[in-house]
């Protein structure tokens, strides 16, 4: 059964930008943002079909996060690596290619 899970959430069309942005959690920046707005962007990341698409969602996200703190008098730490790495790795660009590489 755990392994059927483990397969479920690796494969492409189940893997979501990976758990907690499902949920909203772990987006940088996320405490200025409303639930609607980090639940849209989870949904544009999960709609990108590239990795360049993705980047862009990532890139503007950020740059709306960063003004709205600037404005606020809010410090920010770094970003984090951008979600589409991860989606990267686990298979969701890579169209009919499988998520998770077969170690033999």
């Amino acid at each position: 059964m755990k392994r059927l899970i483990t397969l479920l959430l690796l494969h492409p069309s189940v893997a979501l930008a990976f758990p907690w942005y499902a949920s909203g959690e772990g987006i940088w920046g996320a405490d200025l943002m409303s639930a609607e707005e980090r639940h849209a962007y989870v949904r544009a990341l999960q709609s990108s079909t590239s990795r360049e698409a993705c980047e862009a969602v990532v890139a503007a996200q950020r740059q709306r996060v960063l003004e709205r703190a600037q404005s606020r008098g809010v410090a920010l730490p770094p970003p984090p690596a951008s979600p589409c790495v991860f989606m990267e790795r686990m298979g969701r660009f890579r169209g009919d290619a499988p998520a998770c590489p077969t170690t033999r």
